[in-house]
């Protein structure tokens, strides 16, 4: 096994998980035992979480599919914020990815991109669905 996927290593990687767990909010707490409890699991987590975070990251700074990377770097952010729960002074980073990045995440949600987007060259040719009465911006 390696070190970072061994507990009492000190390079382990779930140590600032360790310190997530008391104070974890709701479903997130279920979710950090999950984790820590099986460390190859934990590993492809860590792994699956740092190339979502960077994939929708490089989309929200091209300007595309920039709805969908709001959703999915929501999630990502407040869910940090639920897996600290409130640490106090020693939590301030956590806290402000969660408040910073999902607010701002949050709000291109709803605005999406504009100029000089890929979002904004692909709404020309692809204006939305329209759904009886309603329309779906998809940029």
């Amino acid at each position: 096994m390696p070190a970072k996927l061994n507990p009492h290593s000190s390079a382990y990687v779930g140590g600032k998980l360790i310190t997530f767990l008391p104070h974890a909010w709701g479903p997130v707490k279920g979710v950090l035992i999950s984790v820590l409890q099986n460390p190859s699991m934990l590993y492809d987590f860590l792994v699956t979480f740092t190339a979502l975070e960077a994939i929708f990251g490089l989309f929200m700074m091209l300007g595309f599919l920039t709805r969908l990377s709001g959703l999915v770097l929501t999630g990502l952010a407040w869910g940090i914020g639920a897996a600290g729960g409130w640490l106090g002074s020693t939590c301030v980073d956590e806290w402000q990815i969660a408040a910073v990045e999902g607010a701002a995440a949050f709000m291109f949600l709803f605005t999406g991109s504009r100029y000089l987007s890929i979002d904004q060259f692909l709404a020309k040719k692809w204006k939305g669905i329209k759904i009886g009465k309603w329309y779906i911006p998809l940029w």
